[in-house]
């Protein structure tokens, strides 16, 4: 079963993990306990339970735990909602009568596969529509790890979290709380050091774009107090839309937002410039790289009033590459304003 669910067939992982439930049931007692001694005793950690290197299992219970926990994963994945909330609301189940029998203080790695399994039934529930109980199982896995000491792998768990509370919030419309929520997420990812090209990190930072842009886009949306103007860019040009509120954050002094914002931009661009086919005239397809360029320019600008000179040499270069392979010339603006912030980068 775990090494199919690695290699993503989930039919036959979850055929495997069924058949490993059947059989545990078939065991008595003693037979339970000696589980536990037997065997490739990594593999059997590594197939059937979510938290890596913990000596054994806190409780037989908790190895049925574990195995219906990759059920759920398994019937969500090839959409079987319904059946993945109940072995995930019996994994839960179990977890908390092993927390009972040690008196209400389960160990951390228990308290983390709960956490685990409070997060996958969140994501089953927003996937079957059910926003209020997802948004309640998100909060109660992000209190649960939270409680914990936070190494790094906890703050990635709460980052993760974090994130999909956010979108649960977007998806209600709920965008101020999404807006806050998400950044506190990108946050985490950025003091993690999660390189930015992350396809997390990624998809949160759209959802993120996507809150911002319906404030913006709100008339009733307030700004300490006040009336906030709607943007008078057309929303049907959205990486113009992004720039507005990337330059909103730069000027606010803001260069960690504002480099979300133009690296969505960014990627909103060079999508256009991939969809352009080679039959579309070739200043349509020029321009659109000039756009590319100029949003890798606003970055690295920010990079280096960041200070982080290394990332922004990279960056202007291959902007001064896109201006070199559409003929712009050396006297357009975008191209005298790159040269001259590689010039003022050289100097500090």
């Amino acid at each position: 079963g775990g090494l199919h669910m690695a290699r993503k067939e989930w039919q036959l992982a979850l055929r495997s993990y069924l058949k490993a439930q059947s059989a545990f049931r078939c065991l008595d007692g003693e037979q339970q306990l000696h589980l536990q001694k037997i065997g490739p005793r990594q593999l059997m950690r590594h197939a059937l339970s979510s938290t890596k290197g913990r000596s054994s299992f806190q409780d037989n219970e908790t190895l049925l735990a574990s195995v219906l926990q990759n059920i759920g994963k398994a019937q969500s994945m090839l959409h079987r909602y319904g059946k993945a909330i109940e072995s995930l609301e019996e994994a839960l189940r179990i977890h908390r009568v092993v927390a009972i029998r040690a008196n209400g203080s389960p160990n951390v790695a228990s308290s983390r596969d709960v956490a685990r399994i409070l997060e996958n039934l969140g994501e089953v529930q927003m996937i079957s529509g059910n926003l209020t109980s997802a948004f309640s199982r998100y909060v109660e896995s992000l209190n649960l790890l939270r409680s914990l000491s936070i190494d790094s792998k906890v703050s990635v768990e709460v980052a993760l979290v974090l994130g999909a509370i956010g979108r649960v919030h977007l998806k209600k419309g709920e965008y101020a709380e999404a807006k806050v929520v998400l950044k506190e997420c990108m946050r985490t990812f950025e003091n993690l050091g999660v390189p930015p090209n992350n396809r997390k990190i990624n998809e949160i930072r759209s959802c993120l774009v996507e809150a911002e842009l319906a404030l913006m886009q709100s008339a009733t949306s307030t700004l300490a107090g006040q009336r906030r103007e709607i943007s008078s860019v057309p929303y049907i040009d959205k990486a113009l839309a992004v720039d507005e509120i990337a330059d909103e954050y730069k000027n606010k002094g803001d260069y960690t937002c504002a480099i979300w914002f133009y690296s969505e931009a960014l990627a909103l661009r060079r999508r256009k410039v991939d969809q352009i086919s080679t039959s579309s005239s070739g200043g349509t397809r020029n321009s659109e790289i000039v756009d590319v360029g100029r949003t890798i320019s606003n970055i690295a600008q920010l990079r280096t009033e960041r200070r982080e000179f290394g990332a922004a040499k990279i960056l202007f270069e291959e902007a001064r590459e896109l201006y070199k392979s559409v003929g712009l010339s050396a006297n357009h603006p975008f191209y005298r304003d790159l040269l001259q912030e590689i010039e003022f980068m050289r100097k500090m």
